[in-house]
């Protein structure tokens, strides 16, 4: 059985096993959204009748379960189950996205484009260089769960007549206040819970507080990679370590910094970046495979393969 007849089949149990009250004017359609790194994610849509409320109930990891040989019915029962628990629950309040009201909301996420070419046919973006763009977040909330965050589409752009440039000027204006960029020694990060955030400091660290790998991403720790593109950002990580540094794309999370005295090979750290992404990182969290390199005499973030070309060429005039 393959994914849609098993969404399908749920679809029929799930009919089965409601009672009359709740299936009255209830209509229950498939639905597929598709996802950043162009990820497909299958599920269930709920209406019933006038009701605001459409809860989709996704079952990409219920189909995973009965291919691993779990119960149709038990797996069905816990969709059911879902579904039940959203009635009653108050309606959703309808959002007004006219930029006014979202301006103050804005912020970016960074992805690479090659992984999100179905993604960002629908999606407004902007290029960052190196094969990475970004697209503009509606950070909102809901009063029950925290945070979540809505992404401008094409739609939405065409449909609310929001002009492009002012769209992600805004965004990255925002982005700084919205989700702070921190950037901690990594030793820090996995055995203290007050590292500091080096981010805030005006002056380059004392010999002894270097560190040979960085975390930076930003205040919730969610999509934050995209602070290596804040503005001033690369420049204020070159002044606090006082070195040039490595970029290691870890996950959209956040990337890793390794300053250039730390002497670590470019091709070690390409090898450890596409073995990780094929084994380590889930495919929805996959930024990139190529690392980067800052070069502060110059000023410059480039892939690292074309640092060691211009390295080469700068020897072979040399010669």
């Amino acid at each position: 059985m393959n994914r849609n007849e098993f969404i399908e089949e749920v679809k029929k149990v799930i009919l089965r096993m409601l009672p009359d009250d709740l299936k009255k004017d209830l209509d229950i359609q498939e639905t597929t959204v598709m996802k950043s790194n162009d990820q497909e994610h299958h599920g269930l849509t709920f209406k019933r009748g006038e009701s605001e409320a459409a809860p989709t109930i996704y079952l990409d990891e219920a189909f995973e379960r009965f291919s691993g040989g779990e119960d149709m019915h038990v797996l069905a029962t816990e969709v059911k189950n879902a579904y039940v628990d959203t009635i009653g629950m108050p309606e959703p309040q309808k959002v007004d996205f006219d930029f006014d009201k979202i301006r103050n909301n804005l912020t970016v996420r960074l992805l690479e484009i090659r992984r999100n070419r179905e993604f960002l046919s629908q999606t407004p973006y902007m290029t960052v260089g190196h094969g990475l763009a970004m697209v503009c977040d509606i950070k909102m909330s809901d009063g029950r769960e925290g945070s979540w965050r809505a992404t401008v589409t094409q739609s939405m752009l065409e449909s609310q007549g929001y002009d492009k440039q002012e769209l992600f000027v805004t965004a990255m204006e925002n982005a700084k206040v919205i989700d702070p960029p921190i950037l901690v020694d990594m030793n820090q990060a996995l055995f203290t819970h007050d590292a500091e955030n080096l981010m805030l400091r005006d002056s380059p660290l004392e010999a002894h507080e270097d560190a040979k790998m960085y975390v930076l991403s930003n205040e919730s720790g969610m999509l934050g990679s995209a602070a290596l593109f804040y503005p001033d950002a690369k420049e204020h990580i070159a002044t606090v370590i006082d070195d040039g540094y490595s970029v290691i794309p870890s996950s959209v999370h956040e990337v890793l910094i390794i300053p250039d005295s730390v002497g670590i090979d470019a091709n070690e750290l390409s090898r450890m970046v596409k073995e990780a992404n094929r084994s380590v990182v889930e495919a929805k969290d996959v930024l990139s495979d190529n690392v980067l390199h800052y070069d502060r005499e110059r000023g410059q973030l480039e892939p690292v393969a074309d640092q060691r070309q211009r390295q080469e060429q700068q020897l072979e005039k040399g010669a």
